[in-house]
């Protein structure tokens, strides 16, 4: 069959990162990339002899056939960017979070739903290969029990970096924290029922969340993201019957069930290969976005739960 025609948008770290992904694949094909940085496109294009380089999207689509897009831009124009993709009827993976808020996340949807395109976010540990083994071992027991979900992080060093803008600086748990959030409830196998959370201010940003979710299956679990830290840290505790599994950083994992601790090591597996690969196949198979990617409805469920999250923060914080 002909190849896949994908246009990138957002040739950053990110971007970086899936286009090596890409390349991985058969029958799909980088055919333009756009970003409003001369070098980076510069960069990408160069790397991976890409000619067609634009700086803005709308001349992108006017100019290409594109079949699929992936998006990679800065956290707070990802629904912006994702959006004439999806209304023209183009298949769009695109990175965390899906927007800054849950209207934009729902445009996403509605302009898919209108066109017909599929649309996928990129949570990567959906894909990870000890949450993958880890979620199959404790399954063949039994269901999930009670679940943990941590990512921190170091707000100083970012108002030092000034890296964020404001809005992204105020609403860090949708920039990393967001993984944690989207993972936890892909685990808890059912819609939340109740969310109780705690939010506050320590500097000028919202840097201290804590939030206890309850699922309707009475699956149970404590999400917790904080940016007093000096140092990133992502970890996860999944309990099952007689079976608990603790990630540290998604790169090492201890299972403990039968008496023993066992210590899983990663098969090798790269989660955004996989996660391209997924994306691709449905496209090439004529399917929607199916388990166990997010498609734009469990996009939409993950801000709702994140958005009920930050409306924890207390008055005078």
């Amino acid at each position: 069959m002909a190849n896949i025609p994908v246009g990138l948008i957002g040739c950053g770290g990110r971007g970086r990162g899936h286009v090596r992904a890409l390349h991985a694949l058969a029958d799909v094909e980088l055919v333009a990339v756009c970003d409003p940085v001369a070098a980076n496109r510069k960069q990408v294009g160069d790397e991976w002899g890409v000619e067609h380089r634009y700086a803005d999207v709308a001349a992108m689509l006017n100019a290409e056939e594109l079949t699929a897009a992936i998006v990679a831009t800065p956290a707070h124009l990802n629904a912006e960017a994702a959006l004439p993709c999806l209304k023209r009827g183009i298949d769009t993976l695109l990175e965390k979070p899906p927007g800054m808020s849950l209207d934009q996340t729902r445009a996403l949807k509605e302009a898919a739903e209108a066109s017909g395109a599929r649309g996928m976010v990129g949570w990567n540990r959906r894909f990870d290969p000890l949450i993958l083994q880890v979620r199959q071992a404790i399954a063949a027991r039994g269901p999930i029990y009670q679940l943990v979900g941590e990512f921190h992080k170091s707000m100083s060093r970012f108002i030092a970096a000034g890296r964020f803008p404001e809005i992204v600086m105020d609403n860090m748990l949708l920039e990393s924290p967001i993984h944690a959030i989207d993972l936890v409830r892909h685990l808890g196998g059912a819609p939340v029922a109740e969310v109780k959370s705690f939010v506050r201010r320590t500097s000028a940003y919202k840097d201290v969340h804590a939030a206890l979710v309850v699922f309707e299956n009475d699956c149970v679990a404590q999400l917790c993201a904080n940016y007093t830290t000096d140092a990133r840290l992502e970890r996860y505790e999944i309990h099952g019957r007689d079976i608990s599994a603790y990630l540290e950083g998604i790169s090492t994992c201890e299972l403990v069930c039968d008496g023993e601790r066992k210590h899983l090591q990663k098969d090798g597996t790269d989660s955004t290969l996989a996660q391209a690969a997924h994306f691709f196949d449905c496209i090439k198979a004529g399917r929607p976005i199916g388990p166990p990617a997010a498609d734009l409805d469990e996009a939409l469920a993950t801000m709702e739960l994140a958005t009920a999250i930050l409306a924890g923060l207390r008055d005078g914080a």
